[in-house]
């Protein structure tokens, strides 16, 4: 069980369920078991107590979304459409009762054509239902969920056209990366929770009527994938915990993000526990829950840089580099004397006991519809040797994938760089960068978000950082999985008082 995509996530598996809103033997039921039988537990525990009417009004939908999709300063979150497009809930909408907010609809995740009709609680259920501004819920229609190839509609943030299914490309839609791992949630919750319903319509190119498996392979394959890469968010958990205020069921999903790999994924062989423990295989020998995989860097750059920094080629302070809101780290020259800029965004990597490191990030590029950036104008490099001033330094180019050039200057869609191995410097402390350059005969932009540094400790080396801080954990301090020194109060695995513990 060393497929690194999924051990990355088994640490959320630990005691979440002490932190959040879980009744007591909540997922009793499902301990221990596997597989088909997993799920068929899972959805006995997770029938909707009670559903809200359908639409506006007393105890309806909308008073439900005023509780489960509100922002604090009272915007309707929209995980259809970009941010810049949000509306607000009225000024006397409450829990209570609530209207649609002008252009919005209550989408189905699930369409209700796939079951052919308003019935059951699937038609209610607020797991299933969303608020969407109106053209995207028309655009997306009643189409299955996956991998667009050829974008033919939509409203550039959700995709909508043609991709491929196991019976050949179909009409799909397909969410923006920030929420492929919700929606996969979502999808895994609605074809557990409603496993006994009859699939009709467009749900057939991505369902099966049946108890198990009730996805069709490529299709929990792709989901799997994407709740890997977009993991559970804070945003995440409080809906859970907010339509189980409501409906008293929750999405065992969002509770253990890992529960999919035993359902369908790379676990099945092994028995589910809600504890962190896994037995099975091997004779039924114990599985180790302590993750072999940790989230070295998880930085979306929207919101400040930290922990990187950046430096001009001298090593001075630098000004292309800026933080966005919706675009995450972006450089332009374009207002810099001569257009003249050499400047790195970088971090430092501590992968002395990691054995497999894995660089991903989300980016685009802007005013280069003639010229080819990579490798020249825009490099990501690593260097064993940085001390403070980046041309003195030896640096080794990464191969990212790079967007492909547009037949305009405009901008092109994000793309994901693929994986970028850092196996090479596993063992040794190393500077990632990201190196911006531009001049007056060719002033580019670069976009860099969601950056992932996703590593592999050897386990035979847990103990040996243990050894190192013996003297320093009398004193109460607190160190993540790579032996570093971090704030008392850091979010995830820890070492504290010589025990490795899950900080929520």
């Amino acid at each position: 069980m060393k497929q690194y995509t999924t051990i990355l996530l088994l640490y959320l598996l630990l005691p979440y369920i002490a932190a959040a809103g879980i009744p007591k033997d909540y997922y009793k039921d499902a301990n221990g078991k596997k597989k088909a039988d997993l799920k068929a537990a899972m959805h006995s525990i997770i029938q909707p107590v009670r559903v809200l009417s359908y639409g506006s009004g007393e105890n309806s939908t909308w008073s439900g979304f005023y509780t489960t999709d509100r922002t604090s300063d009272g915007y309707v979150i929209d995980r259809y459409s970009p941010r810049s497009t949000w509306v607000k809930f009225s000024s006397n909408a409450n829990a209570n009762k609530a209207s649609a907010p002008s252009g919005m609809n209550i989408e189905h995740s699930f369409p209700k054509s796939w079951w052919g009709g308003e019935s059951n609680n699937a038609y209610k259920d607020l797991f299933n239902l969303m608020p969407s501004e109106s053209g995207i819920n028309s655009d997306k229609s009643n189409y299955a969920m996956g991998k667009v190839t050829n974008v033919t509609n939509g409203n550039g943030y959700t995709k909508v056209g043609k991709g491929p299914t196991a019976s050949g490309n179909k009409s799909l839609w397909e969410p923006a990366d920030e929420w492929k791992g919700d929606f996969a949630r979502d999808y895994f919750y609605m074809v557990t929770a409603y496993s006994n319903l009859t699939w009709t319509s467009n749900g057939l190119d991505m369902l099966e009527s049946n108890d198990y498996p009730t996805m069709q392979q490529w299709a929990y394959t792709l989901l799997l994938e994407w709740a890997r890469q977009d993991p559970v968010s804070e945003i995440e958990r409080k809906r859970n915990d907010d339509v189980y205020s409501i409906q008293k069921n929750r999405n065992p999903f969002v509770d253990f993000p890992n529960l999919a790999e035993y359902i369908w994924g790379d676990s099945v062989d092994y028995a589910f526990s809600i504890d962190g423990t896994s037995s099975g295989g091997n004779g039924g020998s114990t599985i180790d829950p302590t993750p072999d995989f940790a989230t070295l860097v998880d930085c979306s750059m929207k919101n400040g840089f930290s922990p990187f920094f950046v430096r001009t080629y001298e090593g001075c302070e630098a000004e292309a580099w800026t933080s966005d809101a919706n675009y995450g780290a972006k450089a332009n020259a374009y207002k810099l004397p001569g257009k003249e800029a050499d400047e790195y965004l970088m971090v430092n990597l501590d992968l002395t006991y990691v054995t497999e490191a894995t660089l991903t990030f989300q980016h685009a590029t802007g005013y280069n519809g003639s010229t080819a950036v990579k490798d020249t104008y825009f490099q990501v490099l690593v260097s064993e040797n940085y001390d403070g001033v980046p041309e003195d330094a030896t640096w080794d180019m990464l191969d990212a994938q790079f967007p492909p050039l547009k037949s305009s200057g405009s901008f092109t869609d994000y793309v994901s760089s693929g994986d970028v191995s850092l196996d090479d410097y596993c063992g040794m402390k190393v500077t990632l960068a990201f190196r911006y350059t531009s001049n007056s005969a060719a002033c580019y932009c670069w976009e860099v978000k969601d950056v992932k540094v996703t590593t592999y400790t050897d386990p035979d080396a847990l103990p040996l950082i243990e050894e190192e801080m013996n003297e320093e954990r009398a004193d109460g301090k607190c160190y993540d999985l790579m032996g570093r020194q971090v704030p008392w109060n850091t979010k995830g695995l820890v070492i504290r008082n010589g025990k490795k513990i899950f900080q929520r």
